[in-house]
């Protein structure tokens, strides 16, 4: 196969889509020499997927989706049911297990059980099994259309997977990244310049876009095993770079551990642009065991105004049900392509015909505060323009759409005898407007949207190569993750982002960095305001780290470094930096799970600290860049007091003279009265 021409490039570019090129020609390794990955939660022959923290008896199933690997067929799926808040009638429905359309379980919710429904290969869908659960409260049967649920909550706990079989092995670059994958390992070579960081950087961010959690994803250089994620044979990969050549290869093979291996090979400076590649669409298009010339180019387009559709709703909104109905709709920020002011939400779309003998309402909410309402009637068409005020924005947004309707005499109909009521949205149609501009305190909250669609990464001298690596993936993989958009990663000197006026991250920062770049928290003794929040000494005799995010000279700015008592090792915070930059990750709310604008890690602390800058008492770097405004205000002020001293001399002068040439005046005139 010969490369894609030119034109084709040009037309995937002016499409505002990434293009990619890529030759692929055959492998002469066999198949059969490649094995497959598994991450380390998963006991062998089973998968673990995250369960349901609340399931609500309003008789909606929730689906658990879980990706079966090509080659092995389920055998059945278990998971523990507790309840969470009892009917408070003491009467409860009961929670219903469906595959496929078929309930295979009723369990009574009133205690904890454990479920195992049987599956088969049967129950595979476009390679997944999606297995729901419902909870019906007690007289959901009755046939009545104004059963209210009673409130009751179960929860369901992690969901294991059994299987049998053996895993098919990846043949080709497009089958090597499979949707069941739960671990991806990325290592760039010991010792790294900045394109080989920029090369790692670019292929995790790219991963972490078309991954989403709860695929974990590491960043290390060759010799770090310990900050490489866990993988095995079954679910996992790993993606190893390597300079070699004048030309972007990639071959495929396994590791030590049979673990399935990419090694993208070729010219430092073109590794960037094939790892940006490896999670795009179109690397389906590269479908044979070895490439040359993989990479991709050009950045996506992103407007103002953004139709349902775009933000990842779907064709239509559909809501039809007596009691209420709701659909919700993910507005991120970063959709937008940087931050935005305020926003007008646009819906059009049909309802059905409402009788006199129902009264049904259309409620839309921002974040879960009401910004339009209206009934409905006999007029189906509704378009509607709803303005949402800055102080209502978020870094992420709930648009909730909801349709509630009942009889108009409060009487309960069986269904058979109530007309459907029915409110369908057309997201293609609809929209979301925004206008640029700043809604957000300076903080975590800020990114990834303030970045636009660029991420420049520095490393500090304040890390060793390694943990600096890891940590840089860790980051990038977590705004990645929140950011609707593939952010275009590029490595700078450590100096020029300081001196410069862009926005981005710098890991290893050193106590200069901070300074310069006027950090909330310098890298520097430190107290907080409230000494609960950190360990004792911490700031004082212990070392700690920090990840920051703060606004200065116009630009937004994130900065992980540490700080260590004179005559520590020199690499003495690099595991607390690596805690801190993995938070952003691993915490339950990942990105958004950071709130106000510093993070420290500590020494024997689990899980690192949040906290404002506010409470942090102004260290002595920080007051010293106010000392020159200060001594400018004493300056200030004594030219302002001498001007007023000079001033009042010289009233007292002019007075003085006036009062002379007053009375010198009044003794004329007496003299002259004499002599008349």
């Amino acid at each position: 196969m010969r490369p894609f021409s030119s034109p084709f490039a040009h037309l995937l570019a002016s499409a505002g889509i990434a293009a990619i090129l890529v030759t692929v020609f055959a492998s002469s390794a066999s198949a059969a020499s490649i094995g497959t990955v598994v991450q380390a939660v998963d006991a062998s022959g089973q998968t673990v997927t995250a369960g349901i923290d609340e399931l609500p008896d309003d008789s909606a199933p929730v689906f658990v989706t879980v990706k079966v690997p090509a080659g092995l067929s389920p055998t059945q799926a278990t998971t523990l049911i507790e309840p969470v808040v009892a009917a408070s009638d003491g009467v409860a429905g009961s929670v219903r297990v469906i595959v496929k359309g078929q309930v295979r379980q009723v369990v009574d919710p009133t205690a904890p059980a454990t479920v195992s429904v049987p599956l088969s290969a049967a129950d595979v869908a476009d390679g997944q099994v999606a297995i729901g659960f419902e909870y019906v409260a007690a007289g959901a049967g009755s046939d009545s259309v104004c059963v209210a649920p009673d409130s009751a909550v179960v929860s369901v706990g992690d969901v294991s997977l059994g299987f049998e079989g053996q895993p098919e092995l990846p043949t080709s670059l497009a089958d090597f990244f499979s949707p069941a994958l739960d671990a991806i390992s990325v290592t760039i070579p010991d010792g790294p310049s900045d394109a080989l960081r920029q090369a790692g950087l670019a292929a995790v961010g790219s991963l972490a876009h078309a991954y989403p959690s709860p695929v974990a994803l590491s960043l290390s250089t060759a010799s770090d095993a310990a900050d490489a994620v866990d993988v095995e044979p079954a679910r996992g990969r790993v993606v190893a770079f390597a300079v070699s050549g004048d030309t972007v290869t990639t071959a495929l093979s396994t590791d030590a551990a049979g673990v399935p291996t990419l090694t993208v090979s070729g010219p430092e400076a073109d590794l960037a642009a094939a790892g940006a590649a490896l999670g795009s669409d179109y690397l389906a298009l590269a479908d044979t065991a070895e490439t040359s010339g993989l990479t991709q180019s050009g950045t996506t387009t992103v407007g103002l105004t953004q139709t349902l559709q775009d933000l990842g709703a779907g064709a239509q909104i559909a809501l039809a049900r007596y009691g209420q109905a709701d659909a919700v709709v993910n507005v991120s920020q970063s959709s937008f392509g940087g931050p935005i002011g305020d926003a007008t939400v646009h819906l059009v779309g049909t309802h059905s015909d409402i009788p006199d003998s129902v009264v049904a309402t259309m409620n839309v909410y921002w974040n879960d505060y009401l910004i339009g309402s209206a009934v409905l009637g006999h007029t189906p068409a509704f378009d509607v323009t709803l303005p949402v005020a800055a102080s209502r924005l978020t870094a992420s947004n709930a648009l909730k759409v909801t349709l509630s309707a009942a009889p108009a005499t409060g009487e309960c109909l069986p269904e058979s005898r109530s007309i459907p009521i029915e409110l369908f949205v057309d997201n293609a149609g609809s929209s979301v407007a925004a206008t640029r501009g700043q809604s957000l305190d300076t903080g975590f909250q800020r990114f990834p949207q303030v970045l636009g669609t660029t991420l420049p990464v520095a490393f500090g001298t304040g890390m060793t190569d390694a943990s600096s690596v890891a940590a840089a993936g860790d980051v990038v993989a977590s705004l990645q993750r929140n950011s609707r958009v593939q952010l275009d990663l590029t490595v700078l000197p450590a100096g020029e982002f300081v001196s410069s006026d862009r926005s981005g991250l710098i890991v290893g920062a050193t106590s200069d960095d901070s300074d310069a770049l006027k950090a909330p928290l310098r890298l520097d003794a430190f107290r907080s305001i409230d000494s609960k929040a950190v360990v004792f000494g911490v700031g004082a005799t212990l070392p700690y780290a920090a990840l920051e995010a703060f606004e200065t000279e116009g630009r937004n700015v994130l900065l992980l470094g540490g700080w260590a008592p004179d005559g520590s090792d020199p690499a003495a915070t690099d595991q607390l930096q690596r805690q801190a930059a993995n938070y952003s990750l691993s915490n339950a709310g990942a990105w958004f799970g950071l709130n106000g604008d510093v993070v420290v890690a500590q020494p024997g602390g689990d899980v690192p600290v949040q906290l404002s800058s506010n409470a942090i008492v102004p260290q002595a770097a920080v007051t010293s860049d106010y000392n020159g405004y200060a001594l400018w205000t004493v300056v200030v002020a004594a030219i302002l007091i001498l001007a007023a001293v000079v001033g009042e001399l010289t009233r007292r002068r002019r007075r003085a003279k006036l009062k002379r040439y007053v009375d010198a005046q009044l003794a004329a005139d007496r003299d002259s009265g004499v002599a008349r």
